[in-house]
C-alpha cells in the first residue's frame, strides 16, 4: 500500500502578497502609459499649432509677394481691429502685359493671353480692375465687367483708348484680419465686401507693418489647443516674415 505524499499549496497570505506585487506593476504600466500618452497628445498638438502657422504664414506671404507697385495702386492700409495693426487691405496682381491693339473706348485686348472667359467678372462682393501703368492712358484704372479669352470688357469707358504702348496690371483687393478677439482665427477675404474665410485657427495675435514701399512685415503667434498637462497654461509659437513686394 502506498504512501500518501503531502503537498502543500498557497496560503491566503502568500496570494495577497503576490495580487499586492501585481497590482503595483500594473499601476506603474498604467501610469507609464498615461503620462506617454499625455506627451504624445501634447507633441502632436505641438506640431499642429507651428505646422498651421506656417501654413497661414506661407499663404500670406505669397499673397503679399504681388502686392501692387503703390505708384500705380496706393500703399496697403494697415489698420486695427482686434488689436494694433493687426488688419490689412491690399491689392493684389493678377496678370499683367501689353495691349495688343485694337482696344474700343471700353475694351482692353491682349492676343497673347488665354483667360478663361468670365474669369474676371463683376460681383457683388468683389471686382477685378484694370490698371494702365505706363504707355497710353496711364495712371487711368477701370472696373473689369467681364472677359474672354484676350478681351477685357470695362465698365466704364476709358478717357483714352489704350494701344500698343500701354502697359495693363489687372489687380484685385484682398485682405487679412481677425474678426474677433475670442475666437482667435486669422481670416482672409476678397474684394471689400468679400467673406471672412477661416486660414488658421489658434492665432492670438497678428501685426503687419509697412518698414517702406517695397516691404511688409509680418509677425504671428499661434497657440496650442489644448493646454500643457504640466503647467497648465498653452504653448505658443511666434513667427516673423519680411516680405519682397515682387511687382
Amino acid at each position: 500500500m502506498g504512501m500518501l505524499t503531502q503537498q502543500k499549496g498557497f496560503t491566503v497570505i502568500e496570494l495577497l502578497i503576490a495580487m499586492a506585487m501585481v497590482s503595483i506593476v500594473l499601476a506603474g504600466i498604467y501610469e507609464f502609459f498615461i503620462s506617454s500618452s499625455k506627451s504624445y497628445i501634447l507633441q502632436n498638438g505641438l506640431v499642429q499649432m507651428q505646422a498651421d502657422a506656417r501654413a497661414a504664414m506661407d499663404f500670406m506671404v505669397r499673397e503679399l509677394r504681388h502686392l501692387c507697385n503703390p505708384a500705380q495702386c496706393g500703399n496697403p492700409v494697415i489698420s486695427t481691429n482686434v488689436a494694433a495693426n493687426d488688419t490689412i487691405s491690399f491689392d493684389r496682381v493678377e496678370d499683367a502685359g501689353y495691349s495688343s491693339g485694337g482696344n474700343t473706348a471700353s475694351t482692353l485686348n491682349d492676343s497673347t493671353k488665354t483667360w478663361q472667359a468670365k474669369a474676371f467678372d463683376r460681383s457683388t462682393e468683389s471686382a477685378y480692375t484694370a490698371r494702365i501703368v505706363s504707355g497710353t492712358g496711364a495712371g487711368e484704372a477701370r472696373t473689369i465687367s467681364t472677359n474672354t479669352a484676350t478681351q477685357l470688357t470695362m465698365t466704364d469707358t476709358w478717357a483714352t483708348t489704350p494701344d500698343t504702348t500701354s502697359l495693363y496690371f489687372i489687380t484685385i483687393n484682398k485682405g487679412f484680419s481677425r474678426t474677433s478677439a475670442s475666437d482667435n482665427v486669422l481670416r482672409y477675404k476678397i474684394g471689400a465686401q468679400g467673406a471672412n474665410n477661416p486660414l488658421a485657427e489658434n492665432i492670438t495675435s497678428h501685426t503687419f507693418a509697412q518698414p517702406n514701399a517695397n516691404t511688409i512685415t509680418i509677425t504671428l503667434t499661434a497657440r496650442t489647443q489644448n493646454r500643457d498637462p504640466n503647467t497648465g497654461q498653452h504653448r505658443q509659437y511666434t513667427l516673423t516674415e519680411t516680405v519682397f513686394r515682387r511687382n
